[in-house]
């Protein structure tokens, strides 16, 4: 992972959404205490950098729905108890800065990307969809979430100062049937920030339409990802004929998500991992690196 202990002016900028001028004139009035490398140029401490985030209150407490919907959201849970998640209140009451602010703070303070994804918005989201099976709230309730979560997820990315590109490439996707992409975008952040490049062709993928990808741009990983697919009969004879041309191709299959771990349907999806997590993916993406380097 790169080191995010120490920020430049201009990952510092980016995060704030202001010009590399202003987080000067910030430092020089000392309401931002950056360090000086060898070579004369700011480094901003993850800390200090929260902590002036907090003081000046920048994203903090700022909700951009209409205070109507918030009221009539805070109405419907006047009777159910609260989450111990912040994230998780945040995105039900339709607080987007604070979300953002949530996310990004807890990587600033050096939560690693898979302890984030893991522990944090993949645990706030399963609650947001079980609050939605059971009817406590509604769907629009959920797409709110479910839309502040990939904003936050994409300022995330943008805050990311990635490594020098390892010259691999990813394919991802969700499977066909299957709206629910934020797997799929988690995991091309998990693989940006290891250097490799992704190609991410999104939610409702059709599996013949993927195979003329993996032949068109040869890729060094496949990811699949699925929490529910309408037709398993249908997706499981169509993912052998897949998986016979990966295999003939030399190109791992990683598979992510429910639906996958079901053992209803995990012994008809042959793959070279069938991760349990984000921490799970990393660490075969980590070893399957090593070993082509090693190779």
């Amino acid at each position: 992972m790169p080191n995010v202990s120490h920020l430049t002016t201009k990952e510092v900028a980016r995060l704030f959404h202001v010009s590399d001028a202003t987080v000067k004139r910030w430092e020089d009035a000392g309401m931002l205490t950056s360090e000086r490398t060898g070579g004369g140029h700011r480094r901003f401490r993850a800390e200090e950098v929260a902590r002036f985030q907090r003081s000046q209150g920048i994203g903090l407490n700022k909700c951009k729905n209409d205070d109507a919907v918030l009221r009539t959201v805070v109405r419907q849970r006047e009777n159910k108890t609260s989450s111990d998640s912040p994230l998780f209140n945040a995105l039900v009451e339709g607080c987007e800065e604070k979300a953002n602010n949530l996310i990004i703070g807890e990587y600033l303070k050096g939560t690693s990307l898979t302890e984030l994804f893991d522990q944090t918005i993949s645990a706030a989201m399963r609650e947001i969809g079980d609050l939605w099976y059971s009817g406590e709230i509604t769907i629009t309730q959920e797409h709110l979430a479910t839309r502040i979560v990939y904003n936050s997820i994409h300022k995330l990315r943008n805050t990311i100062a990635l490594p020098e590109p390892n010259g691999k490439l990813a394919l991802c996707c969700t499977a066909e049937g299957d709206l629910h992409e934020l797997p799929s975008h988690l995991a091309q952040i998990i693989l940006e920030n290891l250097g490799w490049e992704v190609v991410n062709f999104g939610a409702n993928t059709p599996l013949y339409c993927l195979s003329d990808e993996v032949v068109q741009y040869k890729p060094d990983l496949i990811c699949i990802t699925a929490k529910t697919i309408p037709d398993a009969e249908r997706f499981s004879r169509e993912y052998k004929a897949f998986r016979d041309q990966t295999q003939k191709m030399k190109v791992p299959v990683v598979l992510g998500g429910q639906i996958f771990r079901d053992a209803r349907f995990s012994d008809r999806f042959e793959a070279e991992l069938i991760a349990e997590g984000f921490a799970d993916f990393e660490n075969f993406v980590m070893g399957l690196s090593e070993k082509n380097k090693n190779s």
